[in-house]
């Protein structure tokens, strides 16, 4: 775009600064239907003429029912009402994809663009006011994509703006009464005053506690949990809108964990604070531009986000003169003009007409089947009459553009809504499919919102100890390691980033200190009963992709592989390391979730028919805190329950299917304990995933085999 300084001739001079490269032109058009595409193209090549590369599109795919109007209204009112009522009435319509699948329409399949949202009408309204009141007053969700700092959004700035009362102490009750009142309840209104006294004083006491007191690790991230249990989050029923807007802040408070390992005094927590008044409101997109992770909502938007995304049905709104195209905008940087003269020269950073062509075209060419155009002749606050915009105008001029409200288009049909799968392949990892598998809220929370768990205690610990496994298995291939060398091996590996060292590690050693002893013990306990893993067997980290129905899982498996004395591999064995406490009979223990560590196995064990050719011989898990190793199967019937498991799962997060699915068990050690409503929900699919075939017997997961009325 101009605005940013891009310069078209890039693209019209290229054939001339390199002569003997070659063209290839792209004709054939896959996503909108003959109309427009041809009318698309029409205007552009009108309204550019020959500063534009001459195309001939055509459409692949001219399905019908379709349409495409361009309407005038006689106020803003009237056209909101009939956007919405068309969405309406196109809600639950059949739609046939480019790939044969039949589908009823839903909200994400609709999207009403503006020049600009944000811009206030005369009368100081946002313009997307009159779209949305109407989409709320409908009952209909909508994601407004619409420019913006994130802290435009209310939920974020009450969160900062709470934090920011902690700054100085002591807080006084009324003031933060007045911010219950005024900002807390407007943005979360089944906060609890009482709650949100008691955090605050708790955290107020623990941050600005007194020079010389023994200090505790504070985690910001658990403020923030702290306070949407105050917010009382979990009866709220937000959109994914606002939980994604949450989750944008829980990031915001994960990058400032990466610098401090805690916030425990006025200082460091005044500076994560600065942190967030000052850098965080333009380090951070609030666009949602996954096309996975967007919410089933109409999207609001400004046509300048929507550039390379598409829609069965587009509505192109608040189209008048002098606004869509704008008017000429010259140059209001902050550089001087002369020094910017050449760009300017060229129309970079600015607005002019041939940017507000393409502009136009781009918002024209959103549109897969259904495409309206409107504007209205009186605006809230204005003092004359609104004209039709000379684009509209000129889109009239071909026969294939209808004007003024149609009827319905003839042949619609109902079908069952269903949102729209991507035909590209989801990419993914065990690591985030094993949250679905558990519960599919706790996934939602986790990577469609965003949100960042608390830190535990000791992070990073489980990572370290493998690590300085993988390292003895590297250097000592042909015998056992000592004691004195495994033990420098873990020393020089150990790291736990959020537990600080002792000043006085001899003397008073800490949690550091304590951890570190533990892992070397449990290193030499592991290289010491298993000695015959060093005797002709390797131990080696190997990447995989496994391709799956709509997805393509990826990550990395340890493999311990049997060489004869030409060092081919005769036998390969995958193993699972997990710090973790078995107890004498750890198939029984719950707290090892059997169905998660045996698919992951059995995954592992798919994935290594790619490294080796062929099937590994066993797969286990080893439990490195008392040194157990147990076998989990890996046949071929296995491994296909672990694959289908896998694909179930793919499915149910491509159609957005996140039912809570509660139990006491899972629940008391989720993440998202204090922000869930722990409501037993069904799944929208009526099919199950096979039992998962554990070391003594099958299961299904642990989102059905463990749910209850919670």
């Amino acid at each position: 775009y101009a605005w940013r300084g891009a310069d078209v001739s890039n693209i019209l001079e290229f054939q001339n600064r390199y002569p003997q490269c070659s063209v290839h032109s792209l004709t054939e058009n896959f996503r909108s239907t003959e109309p427009i595409v041809q009318a698309s193209n029409n205007f552009a090549a009108t309204m550019l003429g020959p500063s534009r590369i001459p195309k001939n599109p055509r459409a692949v795919y001219n399905r019908n029912p379709q349409d495409f109007s361009v309407l005038w209204f006689p106020d803003r009112p009237s056209e909101a009402e009939w956007v919405v009522e068309r969405i309406l009435t196109l809600l639950g319509t059949t739609y046939e994809e480019a790939n044969g699948t039949v589908r009823g329409l839903t909200p994400a399949d609709f999207a009403i663009l503006m020049r600009s949202t944000r811009e206030p009408n005369i009368d100081r309204t946002p313009r997307h006011a009159a779209f949305t009141d109407v989409l709320s007053n409908h009952n209909i969700p909508f994601s407004l994509e619409a420019g913006g700092g994130p802290f435009d959004r209310p939920q974020i700035a009450v969160l900062r703006d709470t934090f920011e009362l902690l700054r100085n102490a002591p807080l006084e009750r009324t003031i933060l009464h007045d911010f219950y009142c005024n900002e807390v309840l407007p943005a979360y209104p089944h906060a609890v005053f009482t709650e949100l006294v008691r955090v605050l004083a708790d955290w107020s006491r623990r941050i600005h506690i007194p020079q010389g007191a023994t200090r505790i690790r504070l985690y910001p991230q658990q403020l923030v949990y702290d306070l949407l249990e105050a917010f009382n989050v979990a009866q709220s029923s937000f959109g994914e809108d606002v939980m994604r807007d949450i989750g944008l802040f829980s990031r915001m408070i994960m990058d400032v964990e990466t610098v401090y390992m805690s916030i425990d005094s006025s200082r460091r927590f005044s500076e994560m604070l600065n942190f967030l008044r000052n850098v965080a409101e333009s380090g951070y997109n609030v666009s949602t531009d996954d096309l996975i992770q967007r919410p089933d909502a109409v999207t609001v938007s400004t046509v300048h986000k929507m550039k390379g995304l598409e829609f069965p049905c587009v509505f192109i709104v608040d189209v008048q003169a002098q606004r869509f195209p704008k008017r000429n905008r010259s140059y209001a940087g902050w550089l001087p003009s002369n020094l910017m003269q050449p760009a300017i020269s060229r129309g970079a950073y600015q607005s002019t007409l041939p940017e507000e062509i393409r502009l136009f075209y781009t918002a024209v060419t959103r549109a897969e089947r259904y495409l309206y155009i409107s504007g209205a002749e009186n605006l809230p606050g204005a003092r004359s009459s609104a004209n039709r915009s000379r684009f509209t105008q000129q889109l009239l001029q071909y026969p294939y553009v209808n004007q003024g409200m149609q009827e319905i288009p003839d042949g619609i049909t109902s079908t069952q809504p269903q949102r729209r799968v991507e035909e590209t392949d989801y990419p993914t990892h065990f690591s985030e499919i094993k949250y679905y598998l558990n519960c599919p809220k706790g996934y939602q929370f986790r990577q469609r919102f965003g949100l960042n768990p608390v830190i535990p205690e000791m992070f990073g610990f489980g990572q370290t100890v493998h690590t300085s496994i993988q390292k003895i298995h590297e250097l000592y291939t042909t015998r056992v390691p000592s004691e004195e060398e495994v033990e420098q091996i873990v020393l020089d590996t150990f790291h736990l980033k959020h537990v600080p060292q002792s000043t006085d590690p001899i003397n008073r050693p800490g949690a550091y200190e304590n951890s570190r002893n533990r892992a070397v013990q449990i290193t030499k306990d592991y290289a010491n009963a298993y000695r015959e893993d060093f005797s002709r067997e390797r131990q080696v980290e190997v990447r995989f992709e496994i391709p799956a129905a709509y997805c393509l899982i990826s990550g990395s498996i340890d493999l311990l592989l049997k060489e004869d004395d030409e060092g081919n591999v005769v036998n390969a064995e995958i193993i699972e390391f997990k710090t973790m406490e078995a107890g004498e009979n750890p198939q029984m223990k719950e707290e090892l979730d059997w169905t998660e560590l045996s698919l992951q196995v059995q995954l592992y064990a798919r994935a290594a028919e790619q490294v080796l050719g062929g099937n590994a011989k066993t797969g286990s898990v080893h439990l490195l805190k008392d040194n157990q190793r147990v076998e989990v199967p890996i046949g071929q019937n296995a491994l296909d329950a672990a694959l289908a498991n896998i694909e179930w799962a793919v499915a149910g997060i491509l159609n957005s299917d996140f039912p809570m699915r509660p139990h006491t068990t899972k629940c008391n050690k989720c993440d998202f304990n204090k922000i869930c409503q722990k409501v037993p929900q069904y799944f929208t699919r009526q099919t199950l995933p096979p039992k998962i075939h554990l070391p003594e017997n099958s299961e299904m997961a642990r989102a059905f085999s463990l749910i209850s009325d919670y």
